[in-house]
């Protein structure tokens, strides 16, 4: 786009310096016309004081160029003029259309800022919620280990409570077997006292 402006700015340039120029050429033209008709004026001037007495025929020639220099006159000025209208034209087209790039040029750079402001607005929400989900993760992760701290805990104190609950069961099994086997021998022993005292009597 801007390669398009310098392109645009460089051709009304030369379109400028062409129309001086032309400007320029048409002032000569002007100045020549006006020295010629000077001087044939002054030729004519001087022809009639001279020449008072020339024929009629001779003054209708003169009469003639004089005309026919006047319509080469006025055509070349008729011809400039449109000349001129012409570059005038095609300046006001150039800076028309060089209006028109750059209408669009602002017209697409508004665009693409409100695009860009509409990325930005989203951006910073974005980035603001990313924020806020993180500050709340890292509250989960805190609850999170607590509760997994407090689970590791839990399992330990259950794991402790199971291993004396079973250290308890074997205490009261050979309790309970010792005791078994204290009242199988006391009973054997018993017994064995009566048995005793039985074949006693029987001896008497």
């Amino acid at each position: 786009m801007e390669q398009d402006k310098r392109n645009s700015k460089v051709l009304i340039k030369a379109r400028n310096d062409e129309i001086r120029k032309i400007q320029s050429d048409l002032n000569n033209v002007e100045r020549n016309q006006q020295e010629m008709l000077k001087r044939i004026r002054m030729e004519t001037e001087s022809a009639e004081v001279s020449e008072t007495k020339n024929s009629e025929g001779r003054r209708h020639k003169l009469q003639m160029d004089i005309n026919a220099c006047r319509q080469k006159l006025q055509e070349q000025q008729q011809k400039n003029k449109k000349t001129e209208s012409d570059l005038r034209k095609e300046k006001w087209r150039q800076e028309t259309g060089l209006e028109t790039w750059l209408t669009k040029y602002d017209n697409e750079m508004r665009q693409k800022q409100d695009e860009y402001d509409e990325i930005e607005t989203a951006y910073t929400e974005e980035k603001r919620l990313l924020i806020e989900l993180e500050e709340r993760f890292e509250k989960l992760k805190e609850e999170y280990d607590k509760i997994m701290a407090e689970r590791d805990s839990e399992e330990k104190r259950l794991a402790m409570e199971k291993a004396l609950r079973e250290r308890r069961w074997r205490a009261a099994g050979h309790i309970q077997r010792f005791w078994l086997g204290y009242k199988v021998r006391k009973g054997l022993k018993a017994k064995k006292k009566k048995k005793g005292k039985k074949s006693g009597k029987s001896k008497k």
